[in-house]
């Protein structure tokens, strides 16, 4: 592989880790809608609402590890990148995307964690994902039994391609995780749902630590 080769291909892959980001997170925008539609009230927006980059990164930590993704599902056995989350909906005061991939990339899991300064902030956010999920089609709904009232899941396909996503509301986090190149399926699902309750906790974890010292 010629040095031109390689600079072609890395172009290519950080295209195709921006396009994962905004697939996944217009799932999420959609999936929010769902769960707000039937919020009582409305929100007042915060000063400067506008959908922003965030300030700061999350620590690594804040997302799972790929040993965790991987007992849920297998084929994903390498981090494919991670960074800010670029699409975070608001002003989030710090963010952190993290991408698992398996060995082609036909298949991926992405998980994304957005701070809020407050929970006000962070439930203004959902709101305004509401407004920007009504521009994306092809939108089904997932049924899936226990979620909370502040968690939903749903799935989207665009150019042959089915995202399942499930974002969450908790305090001043917004917790996102999306699957790519998966055939919707109760088991599918289960295992989404199984893996973003392992990353809420998770989160949850390292913030009450840091709050501690």
């Amino acid at each position: 592989m010629n040095m031109r080769t390689a600079r072609m291909g890395g172009r290519i892959s950080q295209k195709a880790e921006k396009l994962e980001l905004r697939l996944g997170t217009r799932v999420l925008m959609f999936l929010i809608g769902i769960i707000s539609l039937t919020a009582d009230g409305q929100l007042s927006s915060p000063a400067n609402s506008t959908t922003s980059g965030s300030k700061s990164l999350l620590p690594r930590k804040v997302v799972v590890p790929v040993s965790v993704v991987n007992r849920s599902f297998p084929e994903l056995r390498r981090e494919a990148s991670t960074g800010e989350n670029v699409t975070a909906v608001g002003n989030p005061i710090a963010t952190r995307s993290v991408i698992y991939a398996n060995n082609d990339n036909s298949k991926r899991a992405t998980i994304t964690v957005d701070q809020y300064a407050s929970a006000s902030d962070a439930s203004w956010a959902f709101q305004e994902a509401v407004q920007k999920s009504k521009t994306v089609a092809g939108f089904k709904p997932v049924n899936e039994k226990n979620l909370g009232r502040e968690t939903f899941i749903g799935s989207v396909t665009q150019d042959g391609e089915t995202h399942i996503g499930l974002g969450a509301l908790d305090g001043t986090l917004i917790v996102g995780a999306t699957l790519a190149g998966y055939d919707l399926a109760p088991a599918t699902t289960a295992k989404l749902v199984s893996l973003a309750r392992q990353e809420q906790a998770a989160a949850k974890h390292v913030f009450a630590k840091n709050v501690q010292k």
